[in-house]
């Protein structure tokens, strides 16, 4: 990552696309139970799919963490020209009311990205990220890129960490939440594009604890420019929904909507599913 970072500083985007594009082929090759996954991701999302589709998704993950890892030599005005910002004022919204916002998202496009972008921007940022899975060490060194623009990285396995979210939405701040896998296994099991899938049920809880609205968004690689698209849904107030069921659901199907614009941007490459159902077909 840091030989990445630092040829970053004098490589033309075009060769660090390039590179990312093979990088992103010989994970494909190298990687055939990741494959798998990603090949049964595709098929409940699309009901049938290409293989070559399984490759784009590999080069697509290389391809945005060649930006991630430029994010040291970037400066505010350069990250906010790579993005085309949708409905921001949603998030501007909910500060408004001065709860907080719980801003939830998915391993979709450039997550990373996002968290950078508006920091850049001016927004008081609280990002929860496991740090067990990739260790100690590497969380530390990793939030070097995640906190240049001033984003605040908060480990997941942390002590009284629901504690300290309650007091920072009550500060009205926002906390990012990533919402499309259960890491913890305290989710509830639920439908998720027509199967069952385990859902983390604390960002409902922390919602209707605190009254800090949920804005769902999404980040993704433009197909049509090397730009990134930040968009954000309408927010969900906790006193709009009769149970914290009925908003759980909202919830689901927005970043159902979401995934299912990118779905060779959804990187989750562990198994989710609860079932076994395999409908579809590769085509």
């Amino acid at each position: 990552m840091l030989i990445i970072t630092q040829l970053g500083r004098f490589t033309p985007d075009w060769v660090r696309v390039f590179i990312a594009k093979i990088i992103g082929i010989l994970w494909y090759i190298a990687t055939p139970r990741r494959r798998v996954v990603i090949r049964e991701n595709l098929i409940t999302i699309k009901g049938s799919v290409r293989e070559s589709e399984i490759r784009r998704t590999f080069i697509n993950f290389a391809r945005i963490y060649s930006d991630v890892f430029n994010i040291p030599n970037m400066s505010s005005s350069y990250i906010q020209s790579m993005v085309k910002p949708f409905h921001l004022d949603f998030l501007r919204e909910g500060l408004d009311k001065g709860r907080g916002v719980i801003l939830i998202g998915a391993h979709l496009g450039g997550v990373e990205l996002a968290g950078s972008y508006l920091s850049s921007l001016g927004f008081p940022l609280y990002t929860v990220a496991e740090s067990k899975g990739p260790g100690m060490r590497f969380f530390r060194f990793y939030n070097r890129y995640r906190e240049h623009f001033g984003n605040t990285i908060l480990p997941l396995e942390k002590r009284k960490l629901t504690f300290n979210l309650v007091k920072l939405l009550k500060k009205n701040k926002v906390v990012v939440l990533v919402a499309d896998r259960d890491i913890q296994g305290s989710g509830v099991d639920m439908k998720f594009f027509d199967r069952i899938a385990s859902i983390p049920r604390g960002i409902i809880l922390l919602s209707r604890r605190t009254g800090a609205p949920i804005v769902v968004g999404v980040a993704a690689l433009d197909p049509d420019s090397p730009r990134y698209l930040v968009r954000l849904f309408p927010p969900l107030y906790p006193e709009d929904f009769d149970s914290a069921n009925e908003m759980f659901t909202v919830m689901v199907d927005l970043l159902e909507k979401e995934i299912r614009l990118f779905p060779l941007q959804w990187f989750v490459f562990q198994k989710i599913w609860k079932d076994n159902k395999r409908e579809g077909k590769i085509r």
